[in-house]
């Protein structure tokens, strides 16, 4: 019952119509591609004040390259499980543009 619920969500729906529509996979990929470096960069934003010991708040050179290579693998990961709709929007933008 739950699960149905999961599947009913507007970015769940944006891929399904993706899906079911056949639509250009190079303009797909592209978009998810911006969509997963818009989240990197925001995820990067919202760690870069995390001070401490730990994955994200390690200081120096080192947790520095850490925490951006964590967060640019986070923005993939959250791109490619759906995503927060970006990827759909730009793909939108995209067919509009091609159709000109």
């Amino acid at each position: 019952m739950q699960q149905a619920a999961l599947h009913s969500t507007p970015i769940a729906d944006a891929h399904a119509n993706y899906s079911a529509m056949g639509k250009n996979k190079k303009l797909w990929a592209t978009a998810q591609d911006f969509e997963s470096v818009f989240l990197g960069s925001m995820f990067g934003e919202i760690t870069k004040q995390l001070s401490g010991d730990g994955p994200l708040g390690g200081q120096g050179a080192g947790g520095d390259a850490w925490r951006s290579l964590l967060t640019d693998e986070l923005g993939k990961s959250v791109a490619q499980s759906g995503g927060v709709g970006v990827a759909s929007q730009v793909y939108s933008e995209l067919i509009r543009l091609q159709a000109k």
